[in-house]
């Protein structure tokens, strides 16, 4: 697994400040979310100008540009706002494409007003559908995040396996999970090897549940610790990417957190998990010798 952060973490920095702080401090991609204060990246003047001058930077910097986040609202009844949103999304795909940056992000969504759960998830399937296949032609993937209205793994999952196209993945958020009551130990098997990118968020509860406060990645009672040896076993070898949830913001400057964030997931990802066997570790390991080793007697 490689590690790196959103510039939702530093809405201050420009590229030139990302791309130098991130080879500082050792993370190894970035996902841009608005950049210097401008949300839409399509009009930023650094990446949509020159295409090829902006990715020769990544790479002088050894730094991947791992997604572009956008805030298309691909379910909406409204025929208007879906027209921008599809425009939205495609301008995104155009530019990943000319930055090679492999994903394009966007937000589950919400359930429209005098519509079921169901007809919301479809709906959002079949524009997915038509955008997947626009995505795929450029070499993009399309990742979806819980969030909104549909925070489980279970909606995903559904979005998923119906699509079921190469070009559409998940971006899995495990404080938003947590939000709806669900831990890791059911987000992550379900959805597998559909997570295409992994949020670390986190963020501290009350008994009820209720969220009082966000914190650092590995403070909180996300189980983050639990979630990253979950996505070893399902085999992920993609990004954990640090993200603010939401608008939130911690008083700490990013420059200082962005260590502390780098030092936590190195050091989950470098662990050695334990392995239990039949032989070591295990209460339930058989109470019997060795096989023998004597030749089996067969018959002439």
């Amino acid at each position: 697994m490689k590690i790196g952060f959103c510039s939702r973490v530093c809405p201050e920095w420009n590229l030139a400040t990302i791309l130098c702080k991130a080879g500082e401090v050792g993370f190894e991609g970035v996902e841009l979310h608005g950049l210097a204060g401008e949300p839409y990246l399509p009009r930023v003047a650094e990446l949509a100008g020159d295409a090829q001058a902006t990715r020769m930077r990544f790479t002088e910097a050894n730094v991947e540009l791992v997604c572009l986040s956008s805030t298309a609202k691909l379910v909406t009844r409204d025929r208007a706002e879906a027209a921008r949103s599809r425009f939205e999304l495609e301008e995104y795909i155009e530019l990943a494409s000319a930055l090679a940056c492999p994903y394009v992000r966007i937000s589950a969504g919400s359930v429209q007003r005098g519509e079921s759960r169901q007809g919301s998830l479809a709906r959002l399937a079949g524009e997915l559908s038509r955008m997947a296949t626009f995505a795929a032609e450029r070499r993009v993937g399309i990742l979806v995040e819980n969030s909104a209205d549909f925070p489980g793994s279970a909606d995903l999952w559904y979005l998923m396996d119906s699509l079921s196209h190469p070009a559409v993945q998940a971006c899995w958020n495990p404080l938003t999970a947590r939000l709806a009551g669900e831990r890791p130990t059911i987000s992550i098997p379900r959805l597998g090897t559909r997570i295409g990118l992994f949020h670390v968020s986190d963020g501290r509860f009350d008994e009820d549940g209720v969220l009082t406060d966000f914190t650092t990645p590995g403070s909180g009672d996300v189980e983050l610790v639990r979630a990253i040896e979950l996505l070893r076993g399902v085999v992920y070898r993609d990004y954990l990417v640090f993200d603010w949830p939401g608008s939130s913001r911690i008083s700490t400057p990013a420059g200082e957190i962005l260590p502390q964030v780098r030092e936590f997931l190195r050091r989950q990802i470098d662990a050695q998990q334990e392995i239990l066997t039949a032989y070591k570790g295990d209460k339930n390991a058989p109470r019997m010798g060795m096989p023998s080793t004597r030749p089996i007697a067969r018959p002439v």
